[in-house]
């Protein structure tokens, strides 16, 4: 981290309108980013792509079709229920942060949608726990606060998937909604919805695909993924502008004690630390990364994880190479940094292994 020059601002305007001009529009899109930003429904979506032949074969046309064609949209729906913390603050609102003031000074609005009742709602930390019946950790089986909890591995475990714990991970919950998905399926679902500041960024474009094709799916999180490139382009325009080269790149903080939390949306999902100091050193230390959120094992009261729930009902082709498993896995773009092993509930034969990250 360093403070940048005009050369460094100079050069990334550079880099961003090479990524444009060569890849975002005539490949991707096989449209300029002002024609597809129009788009807000799926009718209009859909009537963009019968509109001009390179949208139907640009690789977003492309894509769409092809997914179409293999089924990705007819399984890997999940728990139906999305969260995202917001991000991007707010030049002007932000100056001066605080937990309660966060949500009203991003740009991205948090939020939690539930997709059984159709409505959104604000997320919050508070709301945030953490359960560990069937995880690897020597804790208890309650709903616990991230800023409530102390860090026990077990060591030398064994997996039991029938009734004991399977996972490193926690099962992370809402205090009130039970298991949530975050990535950017999530963020684009919460997007849509009307709460938090009118000021706050709205798209509809997901949310409105999500209801014609009647939820989630493998195909719909994919879509969201590289719907957010546009946004996301535009947000790396407005920081650009925003570069106040004359002002102070770093201030230090006044240290003292006390607890903290702090979030942001990472390219998988929700991320967020919550940190206590006392005596000038870190006293505690916890984080639920996005990952955590969609790979948790079942709480305790055995109700699955957003991947978990996801693999259910999928159709398998072929037993010994369930790539189907695969395109569910990957959609959810999890940071497991290990391998998925397939086997037989009867026999505990290894059908198949192979790497999803």
């Amino acid at each position: 981290m360093c403070a940048p020059t005009l050369t460094d601002i100079t050069r990334a305007w550079s880099i961003l309108e090479y990524f444009r001009k060569n890849w975002l529009e005539p490949v991707w899109l096989g449209c300029s980013l002002e024609r597809y930003e129009e788009i807000q429904t799926y009718d209009d979506f859909m009537a963009w792509l019968d509109e001009d032949p390179k949208h139907a074969n640009s690789d977003l046309g492309f894509y769409w079709r092809m997914g179409l064609d293999i089924g990705l949209d007819l399984y890997g729906a999940g728990v139906g229920r999305y969260i995202t913390w917001g991000y991007l603050p707010h030049e002007d609102k932000y100056q001066k942060p605080t937990i309660e003031g966060r949500n009203a000074a991003v740009i991205m609005k948090s939020g939690v949608y539930d997709s059984f009742t159709d409505t959104h709602s604000l997320m919050d930390q508070a709301f945030a726990r953490e359960n560990l019946a069937h995880s690897w950790y020597n804790e208890g089986n309650a709903d616990v606060h991230p800023f409530d909890r102390t860090t026990q591995p077990i060591q030398k475990n064994d997996h039991d998937f029938e009734g004991g714990a399977y996972s490193w991970a926690s099962a992370v919950r809402h205090i009130d909604y039970g298991r949530l998905e975050a990535g950017p399926l999530a963020r684009q679902l919460v997007a849509g919805g009307k709460h938090g500041e009118s000021w706050q960024h709205y798209d509809g474009l997901i949310l409105s695909m999500f209801k014609a094709m009647g939820g989630a799916s493998i195909h719909l999180r994919q879509m969201a993924r590289v719907h957010e490139i546009v946004k996301l382009y535009r947000q790396a325009e407005r920081c650009l502008r925003e570069f106040r080269l004359n002002e102070p790149f770093y201030i230090k903080p006044q240290e003292k004690d006390g607890r903290g939390w702090g979030a942001t949306e990472a390219a998988r999902g929700s991320l967020c630390h919550w940190v206590e100091l006392e005596g000038g050193k870190i006293k505690n230390y916890q984080i639920i990364a996005p990952t955590t959120w969609n790979v948790g094992p079942r709480d305790g009261n055995e109700s699955l994880g957003p991947i978990e729930s996801a693999l259910i009902g999928t159709p398998i082709q072929d037993p010994k190479d369930p790539i189907e498993v695969g395109h569910v896995a990957r959609s959810f773009d999890s940071c497991l940094v290990c391998t998925v092993h397939a086997h037989d509930a009867k026999t505990g034969e290894e059908l198949a292994r192979f790497r999803t990250s």
